[in-house]
Parts: C-alpha cells; structure tokens; sequence
C-alpha cells in the first residue's frame, strides 16, 4: 500500500480469512521477496479515487501483487525525461515518462496506466511510455481504459492475463535474467539521461536539396500556399493529396485510436502518398504542424514517428512549423518570411473562399466557381511571392473574375454557418465534403476564415496583458500588438479590394469576436479554437444567419467545452438559432451525419420562410421626391421594389 486511494485495501496474500494482518504482513519489501515483482499503478491525480478506479489495486493485491503509485517510485525524480518524443506538457507527464524510466531499469517492477476513456493525452503518453519500455527493456505496458461503467468483468480478465503473461516471461527469463541495474545512490545526482535518440533521423542542410517535404492537407488552398513559399525558399516540397480511403485506414492502423481523428488523418495521407509513389523514402520528408502545446497539434510529430518506423519507413525525417525542441530537424528552419508570405496569402485565400462560398451555390453553369477560383488561387500565389503589392492586383483580378460569374440569385438561399476545429472545418474529406452535401440540398454555407485562428493568439496575449494574466506583461503586450497591428494591416487592404465584389457583405473582425464572447468565456482560454467557436457563432447570428453546424474530433475535450458545451448559452441570447454539433473519427457513419443534417436543412427552410414572412409584415418607409418646380409633390411608385441580392439583415 503506497499511501494513495489507488491502493487503498490491499491485503497480503499470506493473512487468512480469520487472521488480522501485522505491520510486517503489511511491509511491500517482504511482498516483493514472495511475488518477484510489483506494479506500479500510474493515473492521473483523480484516479486515486476508488470510485474512479473501481478499486483497481485490489485486483492485483488479491493475487499478492504489492500495488505502488508514481510517488513511490523511490528514483522518480532522478531521471532526465527531455529525450522523450513529446512535449511533457505538465507535471503528470514528467511523472510518468520519469516512471518509464525507473521501471525500465528496476527488474522488480511492471507499469500499468490508467487512461480516460477518449483523453487524446493519454492515447500520446500511452505511446511514448510503451516505447521507452520496449527500447530500454522487454517490458510491456498494460493500458487500462476506464469510464463510468461499472462492470468490472472484463477488467479482472485482462489483469488476471497480464499478471499470467508477466509471470510465464519472468519464469521464461529465468536462466536469462535481466542485465544487472545500479542502485539509486543514496545521494543526490545528476539526473540520469536516457541512451536512447528520440528521433534519430534527422532532416539535415544537405537534405534541402535531396529530400522533398511532403506538406499535410489543412485545406487544400492552405497546402498549396505552403509548398509554393517554402519552395520560394529554396526547399523542395509538394502538398499532399487529400485523403482518401486508404488514407483513412492507413491512418487508423497506425496512430494510435484514442486520438483525435485530424491527427489519424494527416498521418495517414502521408503514408498512403509514401505508400503508392515511385520516390524511395530517403527522397521524402514528412512536414507537420506544431502548435498549441496543451492539444495534440503540438504532437503530430510524436504520432507520425511511431507510424512511420511500424509501416516501414524509419529513413523519413520529420520537420515542423514550430520550435524545434527535439532536435528533428537542424537542416530546417522557417524564416520571418515565410511568415509574411503566408500571411498575405491566406489573408486572400480567405477572400477567394468568401467569394466562392457566395458564388458557387447559384452559379447557372456547374463547375464554373470553382475553375475561377482555382486559377485565382494560381495567380494569387505567384504573384504574392514576387510582392504583396502584386498580390492586391491579382486579388483584384480575381474580384472581376467572379463578378463575371453568371449566377441566379433572385432568391436568396437559407445560409449555414459552419464553425469547428480548423481542420475538420476546411478538410473536405475528413468532414465528409459537409459544405457541398448543404449545398447541393439548398444552402448557403458560411465558414469564417482561416486566419482568424492564427490571429487568435496574439489577440488574446493582448488583452491577457492588459490585465496583467500572462508572464513580463509590458514585454508580451507589446509583442502581440505588433503581430496584431500586422494581421490588421493586411486584413484592411484585401478587405479593400474585396469590397468590390458584387455580393460583398461585411465580415466580424477579431475585435468583434472577442468583444462579444468575452461576457461568456475568458478569452485566455485558447485551448483549441477556445472561445473563437462561440464568438464566431455569436457574430454570425447577429448578421441573420439562424442555422450552425459545429464540427468537433471525437472526444476533443478543449472544442467540447467551447462548442458543444456553448450550446446552450448561445439559444438562450439567439432563440431562434439551431445548432448541430458533429463529431466525427475513422468509423463516423456518415448516415448518421446525412439524417442529422436532413433535420437542419428542414429547419433552416422554415427558419428562413418564418424570416421572409417578418420582412414582409415590416412597414417599408418610401421617400418623398423634392417638391417640382410647380408646386406639386409626388410620391415614388408604388409598384413593389425588386427583390434585394442579399439579406437585409447583413451589415453592408
């Protein structure tokens, strides 16, 4: 018994029904001579709880197995965890990885973890703590997933299988015992560091010209962007095709299940591309996003190097966008340039989307919105990548290009704002091509732009520094306002020549968001999308939009508490809205997706009649001429007014 709920109860083998247990019964040292080995049980602080853990220890003390927790670990805190492949994001993580360690090298204990069911931080602690303890010992980990259910059947089933495999291999090695350990010194020491490389392979300075980095989809105007910039700088790279269902299932056989369904799916469109090319992978490197250290886009990294060494690959380098804490990759680092040109251009691909978005659902000939938005998004980008100047005109030749565009728009269709996670929002195929199934059945999509999720950041800095939240608040106040004046900068000159798009309405700007969301959640939590979900929905419903949808990863726990978790305050300020929260992973039945947005279709028509038929009832207030030179005054006709493009409930 190490002191904690997790072991609390536990009995010694050797006491009787009748017989009352003695401190020596008691004592793990003297367990330990009797059974060979303990387990250490590692959870979080909250799975101490017995009703939690549904008594867990006890499974292992009836079989006369001594039960420890994390802080019993007499070395925990003598081991140096920065070789481990992710980013230990809290104590919990430091804990754990260093217990790795320690039950790597001690031959007298076993690991078990405790995960919650659908924590995307656990699935990626569950992977790196099985991996120090293949690399430094032949010890497995048991996971053991636990929610609210009660039946403990299937439980005591894979402990009693655990407990037998652990002893068959102990009994196996017998005549082969384990390399010898050193004691823990009784005084303190350096602590000790893993031998082992997290990622041995590296993307070097002589890999720019021989490798070519294969860049994710986020979008698929995002990825092109990408490729375009980086390859202005001097690397080689192309984006990835969009997933499809080999992809999909490359991506659910090797990532590990219980996380977040964009992660599964970025790694699986690089396997399935390394899979079918005819490039050996010493030609390849995989790019990836890193960002937002406490959601598991900090960690792609982490999830792609275990997919790629047990699909075949372990000769693919691995870069990211963020700092480069692991060592990935010395040969690559992206420049305050690419930043700049990637700014512009998703500034404009944002105003291409928007153009699109209004175009495309009542254009007279199929297919042509999107042929003028593809050979916009071309000369956006090369132009851009010569000046931001010449990427205006571009812009603006893509403004002409589609005010060209025939369209019937004498009636105005329902219009469905779409908010989620950023991936999920703008991957066609990882949502199930949402956007144009609501299309094809009446809509008018609206999705708020990409950039607005990078623009977050350094709004919400801002004011965490204006009241004095984060850390050297003068220092960071500064820097945000001048990431944020830049983001403005640009914003304002697309949004310029943006204006002279036909069916122009005025977009929210981040000011408008954080101003209204602010009074719901604190804009310091940025977790995820944080509070960029509501405040958009917010936003939106104020300009007449009645319709949402919300499109969430499987168990994302930052996007549950701020999307789905807003649902609620969000009808109570806009009664007449609707929302459909959509979760989405691997073996999402897209049925279930059609029938639930059947539901929002039918609804947003009657919304849209039941508006219709309030602009109606309202009094139209018709001006009266200037009196004639002879005397009389005369009113306009009466005849009824055409019906307007758009909505008179958008702020022009």
């Amino acid at each position: 018994d190490a002191g904690s709920g997790a072991t609390a109860g536990a009995v010694p083998p050797a006491a009787g029904a009748g017989d009352v247990p003695t401190d020596r019964d008691r004592n793990p040292e003297n367990e330990l001579e009797q059974e060979q080995f303990a387990v250490v049980l590692a959870g979080r602080p909250y799975h101490a709880d017995q009703l939690v853990n549904h008594q867990l220890a006890r499974h292992f003390t009836a079989a006369g197995i001594p039960v420890l927790t994390l802080d019993s670990v007499a070395t925990l805190h003598d081991h140096d965890v920065s070789d481990s492949r992710f980013e230990t994001y809290n104590p919990f993580h430091t804990r754990l990885i260093s217990a790795a360690h320690a039950v790597a090298e001690d031959e007298r204990l076993e690991l078990v973890q405790i995960v919650s069911f659908g924590c995307g931080h656990d699935a990626i602690t569950s992977d790196e703590v099985s991996r120090i303890l293949a690399e430094r010992s032949d010890k497995e980990l048991l996971v053991l997933k636990l929610d609210e259910g009660e039946a403990v059947g299937p439980l005591s089933i894979r402990i009693k299988s655990f407990i037998e495999t652990i002893r068959a291999k102990r009994a196996a090695r017998s005549q082969n015992p384990y390399r010898a350990h050193a004691p823990a010194p009784a005084a303190a020491a350096a602590p000790k560091r893993g031998d082992s490389e997290p990622f041995p392979v590296k993307f070097t300075k002589a890999d720019r010209k021989k490798r070519t980095i294969l860049v994710p989809v986020l979008s698929e105007p995002f990825s092109y962007l990408a490729s375009k910039v980086l390859e202005r700088l001097g690397y080689n790279a192309k984006p990835l095709p969009i997933a499809d269902e080999r992809a999909i299932e490359l991506g659910k056989r090797f990532v590990h299940n219980d996380i977040c369904y964009p992660a599964q799916m970025n790694v699986g469109e690089a396997l399935a591309y390394i899979e079918r090319s005819e490039e050996s992978p010493e030609e390849l490197a995989l790019g990836l996003a890193k960002n937002c250290i406490a959601c598991r886009a900090a960690h792609y990294a982490t999830l792609a190097r275990r997919a790629l060494d047990d699909a075949g690959y372990p000769e693919v380098p691995i870069i990211t966008t963020g700092r480069d804490t692991k060592d990935m990759h010395p040969g690559f680092k992206l420049s305050p340039m690419f930043q700049l040109h990637m700014l512009w251009g998703l500034t404009m691909i944002d105003g291409l989307e928007h153009m699109r978005q209004t175009t495309r659902p009542y254009e007279r000939a199929a297919g042509e919105t999107d042929r003028a938005f593809q050979n916009a998004l071309e000369d956006v980008t090369e132009s851009t990548l010569r000046s931001w100047r010449e990427g205006l005109r571009a812009f603006r030749r893509a403004v002409r290009a589609f005010n060209r565009i025939p369209v019937d728009r004498r009636e105005r269709r329902p219009r469905v704002g779409i908010v989620g996670e950023i991936l999920l929002n703008f991957h066609d195929a990882s949502n199930g091509y949402v956007q144009r199934y609501l299309e094809r059945n009446g809509m008018e999509t609206i999705i708020p732009g990409m950039t607005d999720f990078f623009r977050k950041s350094p709004v919400a800095l801002k004011d965490m520094a204006r009241r004095r939240l984060s850390r050297n608040a003068f220092l960071s106040g500064m820097v945000s306002e001048v990431f944020d004046r830049a983001y403005e900068f640009v914003y304002r000159r697309v949004r310029t020549e943006l204006e002279q798009f036909r069916f122009f309405e005025r977009d929210h700007d981040m000011s408008d968001v954080i101003g209204a969301v602010s009074e719901h959640i604190d804009p310091s939590f940025t977790i995820g999308e944080g509070w960029l979900m509501p405040g958009e929905i917010i936003q939106m419903a104020k300009h007449g939009v009645e319709s949402f949808v919300i499109l969430n990863p499987f168990a994302c726990m930052p996007n549950h508490i701020t999307g789905r978790g807003m649902i609620k305050m969000l009808k109570r300020e806009f009664p007449q809205i609707q929302v459909v929260s959509l979760d989405f992973d691997p073996d999402t039945a897209l049925a279930n997706i059609e029938n639930r947005l059947q539901m929002l279709i039918i609804n947003a028509r009657e919304l849209e009649q039941q508006r219709r038929a309030r602009r109606d009832q309202e009094p139209v207030e018709r001006p009266v001429t200037p009196q004639s030179p002879g005397g009389s005054r005369r009113s306009e006709s009466t005849q009824p007014a055409p019906a307007p493009t758009r909505s008179p409930n958008i702020e022009r």
